[in-house]
């Protein structure tokens, strides 16, 4: 478990596709806000600030309407507004509702003291498209947009010989939720009846 606690520099990666025919991965923010904007989708961001410095079992919040979970085998920690795991193992958000089409942010590891480390991470979505890129910048955004089904959960581990040392740490994540066919139809239906009374 974790015991020491430093200031630590950010730093996320940039993760390659490994199934491009089912997920677009993005490295910039803007692009993946401009690309679900012109999907009909929403992005949200949750930046962990709100969550006070400790350990739990799980961590859980809402995000565009959308709540959302964030887990490990032996628990989470926080701290400074990062969101990691107790010990080196695999993290994972969860997603209830429907309509999260993308789900991006700042993924990257931490040691023991929560300093970022270089790593090779292993990124899995709820379709089982997986994706794995070395994680070296503190400026680079990762994101993704699911081509077929929504994202119910997304999984970071890092891999390779020094994983075993390695905690998965997020600073920010960003969703990007599409709204339902009838949620569409009540916004439709609610801008024709402002633009009558605008007549009226």
């Amino acid at each position: 478990m974790r015991t020491q606690i430093a200031i630590v520099a950010f730093a996320a990666g940039s993760i390659a596709s490994a199934s491009a025919a089912q997920v677009i991965s993005f490295n910039d923010a803007s692009l993946f806000g401009s690309f679900a904007a012109s999907n009909g989708a929403a992005v949200s961001t949750e930046t962990f600030d709100g969550y006070s410095n400790g350990y739990a079992a799980s961590y859980s919040g809402t995000l565009g309407g959308v709540q959302w979970l964030a887990s490990a085998p032996t628990g989470m920690a926080v701290y400074n507004g990062m969101m990691s795991t107790n010990n080196p193992e695999a993290m994972t958000f969860s997603f209830g509702g429907s309509g999260v089409k993308g789900v991006g942010g700042l993924f990257f590891s931490t040691d023991i003291a929560f300093n970022v480390v270089p790593s090779t991470l292993y990124v899995t979505l709820s379709d089982g498209s997986g994706f794995v890129g070395s994680v070296t910048s503190g400026s680079q955004f990762t994101g993704f947009w699911s081509l077929g089904s929504n994202i119910t959960s997304i999984r970071i581990q890092p891999i390779g010989a020094n994983a075993g040392a390695q905690y998965p740490t997020a600073d920010s994540m960003s969703i990007a939720v599409v709204p339902a066919p009838g949620a569409v139809a009540l916004l439709a239906l609610a801008g024709a009846t402002a633009r009558r009374r605008r007549r009226a």
